[in-house]
Formats: structure tokens, sequence, C-alpha cells
């Protein structure tokens, strides 16, 4: 065989040993020891930090990593050496040519053996949500409370032996982990390297904002968890509540599978004998002739018979971190321990010390009549104006400002002691003289008070209160004057005003109160005259 004849097929072998020798080099990261999610609720976005154990050998180490048919930002991928750092070092990181799920490390190393590694990432599609189920019991003082959260993993992705933190809070990313999953690849052709040691490409600015958060929550909830018991689940599960930030951390103790298009359910809380108060709400809002049973708890640390703080585990107490979002269902417990279902809400995030209120719907044992009492039209007064109709004319005209008072009755009776809000409606801005509203410079109390609101039946006046200091005001509103309620009286917003009583089984109440809507430049026009008066 001649020479030339011999080189095309040197060529060819030595090309094969060295695509031989390349494919020997090149490792398949093995099974993780374990996963830790990170997963917030507020986007679809997650933390994976995976942890593995790699076999390597005395010098250049070829590592491949893949992630076809799942949502992980290639972008966002991150390599890091755990131990014999001084002996392993991460050179550089490469892309194959024209693939985007898929990407090699090359490591230095100076010994033979397994080290520990760990590979950082986000991904998409992993989601939670927290719902809560309460049960009252038959006197409806009490009520036994659980919270759930259940993860859903549509990633493609099953995360093995998995520790889950769950972030409350909010985020904005500037783009989509979904949709920088699905880019093209970052490589260039023929798959240069796209750097030295460290993370991938550089982040954009919401992701790296993200990226900068979940560090700081995976790092707190690592010293957390490891003050915990390391990772070991010695007694049942349980969610331990941390605040972090803006943010509210729950590590969920011990590890589970999160399997692909499989939801897990885990207990996040279960607390019994939180304090339950019943009341009933009348509201303009809704038709304002009939009243609404709420059930309402807080979200407060449990009290014994002292009044102390209870001392008991995260997971069976209430006022250690807020409640995120999430559907509440309610049921009420018979004597025979039977259960009915009173109500639900959807709840937002419910901050410590807060409160949640669930409507059980209408209430038939206590009933209300609205009564106009009398009625009249004082101060009536005719003011001029003027405008400008051209450049040599202006027109004079009349407006009509009175004050118009409704005086109302309301009586109430039930047939249960009953706690109650009732929520009046007023056409205008309004301006309140509530109970006890008394200040230094305010107005005298008028010598007609008693005239212009009377005294409610079996109820004492408050003569030691005072009017606003603007009651007497000029400027158009409804002036509401509720300050002879025997009981707490609140503006809620420009046009609501809520009052509360505290009712007894067979009493009739009645509540007394009137308003006056002081009505401005009302019209038509009177007395118009045109005058000659240039510019």
């Amino acid at each position: 065989m001649t020479i030339r004849r011999l080189l095309p097929v040197l060529a060819l072998v030595c090309l094969l040993a060295a695509e031989a020798s390349a494919a020997v080099d090149l490792v398949t990261l093995p099974r993780r020891e374990g996963t830790q999610l990170t997963i917030y609720n507020s986007e679809d976005i997650t933390m994976v930090r995976e942890q593995r154990l790699l076999t390597v050998k005395e010098g250049v180490n070829r590592i491949q990593f893949s992630w076809a048919n799942t949502l992980i930002d290639p972008t966002s991928i991150d390599f890091r050496i755990l131990d014999q750092q001084d002996k392993v070092d991460l050179i550089d990181t490469t892309f194959p040519s024209g693939r985007n799920d898929a990407l090699q490390w090359n490591v230095q190393s100076q010994l033979a053996g397994k080290i520990a590694v760990e590979i950082r990432y986000f991904t998409s599609g992993i989601t939670w949500a927290a719902d809560y189920v309460g049960i009252a019991n038959e006197d409806e003082t009490k009520l036994n409370l659980t919270g759930y959260v259940r993860v859903y993993n549509n990633s493609g992705e099953l995360y093995d032996n998995a520790q889950t933190r769950l972030v409350v809070g909010h985020i904005n990313l500037v783009e989509k982990i979904a949709d920088l999953a699905r880019r093209p690849p970052p490589a260039g052709p023929g798959g240069r390297p796209m750097g030295g040691a460290g993370p991938m490409p550089a982040r954009r600015a919401g992701q790296a904002e993200a990226a900068r958060k979940l560090d700081e929550a995976v790092t707190y909830a690592d010293d957390l968890y490891m003050r915990e018991g390391g990772g070991v689940a010695k007694k049942p599960k349980e969610v331990i509540k941390q605040g972090l930030s803006e943010y509210f951390l729950f590590t969920i103790e011990g590890r589970e599978d999160i399997s692909d298009k499989e939801p897990k359910r885990l207990v996040s809380m279960k607390v019994g004998e939180v304090p339950l108060e019943c009341f009933y709400k009348l509201t303009d809002r809704d038709g304002g002739t009939f009243f609404t049973k709420f059930y309402r708890f807080k979200n407060l640390k449990l009290l014994d018979e002292q009044g102390k703080e209870r001392k008991l585990p995260s997971m069976e107490n209430l006022g250690l971190s807020p409640l995120p979002d999430g559907n509440v269902r309610l049921f009420s417990e018979y004597q025979s321990k039977d259960l009915a279902y009173v109500g639900g809400t959807q709840t937002k995030y419910v901050p410590i010390g807060d409160r949640v209120e669930v409507n059980v719907g209408r209430d038939q044992d206590i009933t209300i009549a609205r009564r106009l009492k009398d009625q009249k039209i004082t101060n009536v007064v005719a003011r001029q104006y003027k405008k400008r109709l051209d450049n040599q004319f202006v027109q004079y005209y009349d407006l009509i400002d009175y004050d118009e008072t409704f005086y109302y009755e309301e009586e109430i009776v039930s047939g249960k002691p009953a706690k109650t809000e009732l929520e009046r409606r007023f056409d205008a801005n309004v301006v309140l003289w509530a109970p006890g509203e008394a200040e230094k410079g305010t107005d005298p109390l008028p010598k007609d008070a008693a005239v212009a609101a009377p005294a409610a039946k079996g109820l004492s006046p408050s003569p030691q209160s005072a009017p606003p200091k603007d009651w007497n005001s000029d400027e158009a509103g409804a002036y509401v004057d509720l300050h002879n309620v025997a009981g707490k009286v609140e503006k809620v917003d420009q046009n609501h005003v809520k009052y509360f009583l505290d009712l007894k089984p067979g009493e009739k109440q009645f509540v007394t109160y009137s308003v006056t809507y002081k009505k401005r430049k009302v019209g038509p026009e009177l007395n118009i005259e045109k005058k000659r008066e240039p510019l």
C-alpha cells in the first residue's frame, strides 16, 4: 500500500480514536443525592438546588448536563464544587452545537474519587397554593383550623428526595422563566466556550433581582434547617415559618418526591381551639334590609387562661407568620359529631394580627325596621353669580343654597345575644359627629342638639360629646349626627358610616340619628341678567 493510500486510512483511525477518547472523557451526572426547591407563589419561578456526588479522575473531566423536555432556564444554570476546592477547579462551560437542552462543564482535578457538587438553576412550571379547613364547635366559640399547601409540578422533571421551601412575597420578572427556557441555544457555532468558571451568561435585570432574593431565601433557610436537625425528620413533618425581609419563608420538614403532573398536598399548620367570634353585619351595599352572619378569627398567637402566650410549636399556633392567599372552608360540628358546611371565602394575604372573615349566610333571628320620622328644609339662600359670555358681555344669575335634614329611627330586635355592625350610605361627602368627638378648640355643643338629633329611646345622650370642628362649615356635604348612639361609630370611607351594637335576646333597641345635606349652587338659574362689561 502506498503512502498516498495510507494517509486517509491513518486520518480516519486518528479521528475515530479521538472520538473514542472524547466519549470516554464525557461523564453524565450521577443521580441526585438530594434536591431543594424554593418556590414563589406570585410568579412562575422556582430555584432548584441539586446535590450530587461526582466521580472524577485526575486531569480534565468533561461533565454533561441535559434537560430535554423541561422548563429550565439555561442562562441561570450554575455549577458549584462543594469540597476539595483546592484540588478541583471548573475550567469553563460549553454548549454542544445547535442544542439548547444540554451543556458541558470542563473540570480539572488533581485527584481521583468522589466530590460533592451542587447545581442551581431556575425552572418554570412548579407552583403552590394554600387552603384552609376550619371546624367550629357546637357553641361557635372555638375553631380547629388546618392549613394545607399543595405543590403542582408541571415542569417536566421529577424531583426526588426534595425538600420544599415556599416563599410568600411579590416579585416582578422582566422576562418569564418559561420564555427563557424555550430560547435558541445561547452558544455560538461550534459550541464555543461561554466563559470561565462560575455562573452561566449574565442574567437579565428582573431575573438577577429574582436570583438575589431567592439566594437570600435559600441561604437563610439552610441555616434554619440545620438548626432544626440537619434535614433528618425525627418527628412528624411541620412547616417552619420565618420572616425574610419583605418575604416570608415556609420550610417544610422532611423530604418528598415531587413528581411531574402529580400534585403533592402537605400540612402547613394544625391549630386547635382558635378563638372564634360570631358577628352580624348589615350594610347598604347589599340593600341594607337584613343581617348576614359571619365567622371571624384573627391571625394572633393563642393565649392561655391567664392571657399569656401559649408555648406551642410553630405548626400549632397562629400569629407567627402571615397566612398566604387561599381558600377558606368552614364547617360546624353538631353534638353528634356530624359536620355541616357553613361557608367559605377566598382570602388574600393575611398579615400577623389581621383577621379572616367568612360569610356563613343570611340570619333570620335579627330583624330591623328603618323609618323616616321627619324631614325639613332650612337656610334657603339665593346667591348671585356671574359668567362671561364674550369679550363684551357677562351674565348675572342666582343659584339656591339650602340645607335638607332627614331624621331616621331604626328599630332592631334580636332573638339571641349578638354583636352587630350596621353600615349606612349617604349621598355626599360625610362629616361625622360620633360619640366622644369632643376636642380642644371644637365648637360648643349647640343648645338645640336634642332637636337636631333626638336621643334614642332607652339610650342616654352624651352631652359631653361636642361636634367636630367642621360641623358648622358652609361646605356642601352630608353632615351625619350619630353622637347619641350607645356604641362605637366610625367613618368607613367617603360615603359610608358604620356603628356597632351589642344586642340582647328579646330586647328592642331604637337608634335615632339625622343627616343634613348641605346643598350648594342648586339650579335652575334664576334672575338672569345680561350686562355689557367689556374686557
